[in-house]
């Protein structure tokens, strides 16, 4: 049966339309039918009506960059100390012992806080990490993380065919990954139209690594036995990114903290998106990315919560709230919900069925929460 759901207002995010003051969504089977405004839909409507009060609806949200399967570290890693001595930790903990209560609570939080889909980093069990999500009902892509200097013989991608999701293809690093290996999946990834994502540009350690100047990280992988035969292309890491091919309209570069204005620009010529976690930087400690040049550059900008091993929380509003509250200039109402819904939707390859709210997309709507709004 068909069910219509009324609030006070509904931010569609369909390019240029205004916000819908006594909204109301009619919905049939998980998908929107019509909306508008309760006065013009109600009169013709019959089925389930719900009435959600004084609250502005908006896309589900869209979590661009997130690291699931370490879901059970939270609150176990150090805060502030830079990135060298995060890792050392990090690779203390159990990284891969999963934990199933962790990750159900994790999804939970990810529902209950509005998101309706999330790009998710599996570095060793995608196939796990995609039957937790189809499960939960989230929409997501799944991303299996080339790492190392191997490419496989056939493909970097698992078998699974999911209704709410898909497998993608991401590269750890370009230095954790051989550029032989980088190349591959990025061909992989186009080959299936699928989206490619990147940690690019996150810390002055990779900085240093590509340049092949001293680096205590480059010290602790070598230490263990990894990069030993690494050859430092001494460009800055977009640089590097960019003369791989790794860089085009369907590539999600994600952190993008360490950066000239020449890696903004070739960011920009190249139209790739960029996904900012600033809570998971401050953090770490690795700093802060230019935030207000990316968006005075045109870049299509996203948000991502990162791990919970990297924040507190995987509250997407909470991420977008921290931006605004240390944005210095103006980001729009629009441009920042923009970030957490649509430009995340078409890089992910969901912007069929995410992202706005408009017919024939998936009934799937947050609702914008009060310290959203206190900020403008």
């Amino acid at each position: 049966m068909p069910e219509l759901f009324r609030a006070a207002k509904a931010a569609t995010m369909i390019p240029g339309a205004p916000v819908i003051e006594d909204a109301a969504i009619i919905a049939h089977q998980g998908i929107i039918q019509e909306i508008g405004r309760h006065a013009d839909l109600r009169s013709s409507f019959s089925g389930t009506v719900t009435d959600l009060g004084d609250v502005t609806l908006a896309p589900g949200l869209v979590n661009a960059h997130s690291h699931l399967e370490l879901a059970h570290l939270r609150g176990k890693c150090p805060r502030g100390a830079g990135f060298v001595t995060w890792v050392e930790d990090l690779l203390k903990q159990p990284i891969f012992d999963l934990d199933q209560t962790a990750l159900d609570e994790a999804v939970t939080e990810l529902k209950r806080t509005g998101t309706a889909m999330v790009g998710d980093i599996a570095t060793r069990f995608a196939k796990k990490m995609a039957g937790v999500l189809e499960a939960s009902g989230l929409s997501f892509a799944v991303f299996v993380e080339a790492i190392g200097e191997t490419v496989p013989k056939k493909t970097f991608l698992p078998k699974g065919e999911f209704e709410h999701g898909t497998f993608s293809v991401a590269g750890h690093s370009l230095y954790t990954t051989h550029v032989d290996v980088l190349r591959a999946a990025k061909a992989e990834a186009r080959q299936r139209s699928l989206p490619f994502s990147l940690h690019l540009a996150e810390h002055d350690d990779e900085v240093a690594i590509m340049a092949g100047e001293p680096s205590a990280f480059l010290d602790l992988l070598q230490g263990r036995g990894r990069l030993l035969d690494f050859a430092p292309p001494k460009k800055r890491p977009v640089e590097q990114a960019a003369a791989l091919g790794l860089l085009d309209e369907t590539t999600l570069a994600v952190h993008c903290v360490r950066v000239t204005d020449e890696d903004i620009e070739t960011v920009r010529e190249s139209g790739a998106t960029v996904c900012l976690c600033p809570r998971s930087n401050e953090f770490i400690g690795v700093g802060r990315a230019p935030w207000e040049k990316w968006a005075a550059s045109g870049v299509p900008l996203c948000l991502g919560t990162d791990s919970a091993a990297s924040n507190d929380d995987l509250d997407l509003w909470n991420e977008a709230v921290y931006l605004k509250k240390n944005f210095n200039g103006g980001l729009g109402f629009d441009d920042l919900l923009a970030m957490v819904t649509r430009t995340p939707a078409r890089i992910l390859g969901a912007g069929r069925k995410l992202g706005t709210l408009e017919p024939g997309k998936l009934a799937a709507f947050s609702m914008v929460p009060d310290k959203i709004y206190e900020l403008f």
